[in-house]
C-alpha cells in the first residue's frame, strides 16, 4: 500500500510554500501519493496554484506535513483556523494515528519558532496523532540549527529560500513518508504490537505513580507485548493500607538502566509533578540518555508520559507537554493517548497523557487506571508498528505479574 501524504501550508510571501513544495518532493521521491495544499488567506500577497486544503484531506492522508509561519510565537491565524475546521472529524475519532511533522519560518532566529512547532503538535495530540521530529543529528537538521521539534528557517522579505533549507524540507517529507510506510506495512501484516517490547519507567517513591505504571504495563500486555516495568533509583513507597497483598509491599521493580531503553520498541515514563514540573529524577535520567553525537536509545521509538499532580490544574497538562519536549530531544516519536477512547474522557480528558490529581484521592481512581491501561495499549500498538528489529518468536516478561497486583 502506497503511503498518502498531505502537505498543508500557509504562505504570504512564498517562504512556506517553497518549503512545503520541497517536502512534497521528498515524500514523492519515497513513492508516496502526495497532495500539496494551501490554506485559505485573503491577505496573501500572491495567489498560489495549489488547491485549498479541506478537512477531508486530513481524512485522506496517512501522514501530514504541517507548514505554518510563525506569527507572535504561534502558528498563523489562517493555519489555526484550518486546524480548527477539522473538529467534526476529530469528534468522530477519525484523525487518530496520523503521523505529523512540522515546518515553520520566522524573520528572527529566535522569533518563536520552537513554540510554533510545539503548538502544531499540541493541536494534533488531541486527534491522537503521532509527532515526528527530524532524524536526530542528521546533517540537514544540524545545518538548520539542530531543532529537535521540526524544521525552522529564517524567512526573507522576498520569500527566497536557500538550497540548504530546501534540502532540509525535502528530508522532512521523505522521512515522514518512510515512517508512514513502515507503519502501514506493519499494520497490513497484522504485526501491530503482539510482540512489541515495552519499557514502563516510573518514580517508585509515589504509590499513585506506581499504580498508574502497573496499569500501563497491564494494557501493553493485553496486546501481547513483552514488558519491562522499571523504577528510577530511590526508595519505593510503602504499600497503602486497604490494597491487596502484604503491607510490606509488592516486590520492587528493578532499577531502570539505559539498556532497558535500548531494548524497548516503545516506552512510557511517569512521575509525580512538583511545582509544575515532573520529578527531577525522571528528567535527570532522560537527560542522561542524550548522546553528544548521533542518535541515542530513544531515537525513532514511540514514547509518552503519565503523571500525578497535587490538584487538577497543577501541571497535569503542562508537565506532560514539557516531557514531550525532552522526548523530542531524544529523537522519540511522541504518541499521546489523545481522545482515542472513552476512558480518556472519563479520567478527565487529558489528551497528552494519563494524570491523576491527589486532591481527588491519594490513590488513582478507577477511571484514571482505565485511562492508563488504554495508554499502555496504544504505546504497545505504536511500538509494534515502528519496531526496528524482527519480532521474537516467543513472548515473555521479566516482570512477574504479581508485581502488578494493585
Amino acid at each position: 500500500m502506497t503511503p498518502k501524504v498531505a502537505v498543508v501550508y500557509h504562505s504570504r510571501r512564498g517562504t512556506m510554500r517553497a518549503l512545503a513544495e520541497a517536502a512534497a518532493e521528498g515524500a514523492r521521491a519515497y513513492g508516496a501519493q502526495v497532495r500539496l495544499l494551501g490554506v485559505a488567506d485573503d491577505k496573501a500577497i500572491s495567489e498560489w496554484p495549489e488547491p485549498e486544503a479541506a478537512p477531508e484531506d486530513m481524512l485522506w492522508a496517512d501522514g501530514l506535513v504541517l507548514a505554518a509561519p510563525t506569527y507572535f510565537g504561534n502558528p498563523s491565524s489562517p493555519f489555526k483556523r484550518f486546524l480548527e475546521s477539522t473538529s467534526p472529524l476529530w469528534a468522530q475519532g477519525l484523525l487518530a494515528d496520523r503521523i505529523v511533522t512540522g515546518l515553520t519560518a520566522s524573520t528572527c532566529l529566535h522569533g518563536g519558532r520552537e513554540g510554533t512547532l510545539l503548538a502544531l503538535y499540541q493541536s494534533v495530540y488531541h486527534w491522537g496523532a503521532w509527532a515526528l521530529g527530524p532524524e536526530p543529528s542528521s546533517a540537514e537538521a544540524m545545518a538548520m540549527g539542530g531543532n529537535p521539534y521540526g524544521l525552522a528557517v529564517t524567512s526573507a522579505r522576498d520569500g527566497a529560500v536557500g538550497e540548504a533549507e530546501l534540502a532540509a524540507a525535502w528530508s522532512a517529507g521523505h522521512r515522514l513518508a518512510a515512517t508512514t510506510a513502515q507503519v502501514q506495512r506493519a499494520a497490513r501484516a497484522d504485526d501491530a504490537g503482539g510482540r512489541a517490547r515495552v519499557t514502563v519507567v516510573h518514580c517508585a517513591e509515589d504509590e499513585t505513580v506506581r499504580m498508574l505504571a502497573q496499569e500501563c504495563a497491564a494494557g501493553a500486555r493485553e496486546l501481547g507485548a513483552e514488558v519491562r516495568l522499571r523504577r528510577l533509583a530511590g526508595p519505593a513507597a510503602p504499600r497503602a493500607a486497604g490494597l491487596p497483598g502484604p503491607m510490606s509491599g509488592a516486590p520492587a521493580a528493578a532499577v531502570v538502566t539505559a539498556d532497558d531503553v535500548a531494548w524497548a520498541d516503545s516506552l512510557l515514563f511517569g512521575a509525580r509533578v512538583r511545582s509544575g514540573a515532573l520529578a527531577a529524577s525522571l528528567l535527570g535520567f532522560l537527560q542522561s540518555l542524550e548522546p553528544e553525537t548521533g542518535p541515542g536509545p530513544l531515537a525513532g521509538k514511540p514514547a509518552s508520559g503519565f503523571a500525578c499532580t497535587p490538584r487538577p490544574h497543577a501541571g497535569s497538562e503542562s508537565a506532560l507537554l514539557a516531557l514531550n519536549n525532552v522526548l523530542h530531544h531524544g529523537g522519540a516519536v511522541v504518541v499521546p493517548p489523545g481522545y482515542t477512547d472513552p476512558a480518556v474522557f472519563a479520567a478527565g480528558g487529558n489528551p497528552y497523557g494519563t494524570s491523576h490529581p491527589r486532591s481527588a484521592g491519594a490513590l488513582p481512581t478507577a477511571q484514571a487506571l482505565a485511562a492508563a491501561r488504554h495508554q499502555g495499549r496504544r504505546i504497545a500498538l505504536a511500538g509494534g508498528r515502528l519496531r526496528r528489529e524482527p519480532a521474537l518468536a516467543a513472548v515473555t516478561s521479566d516482570t512477574p505479574l504479581e508485581k502488578e497486583v494493585i
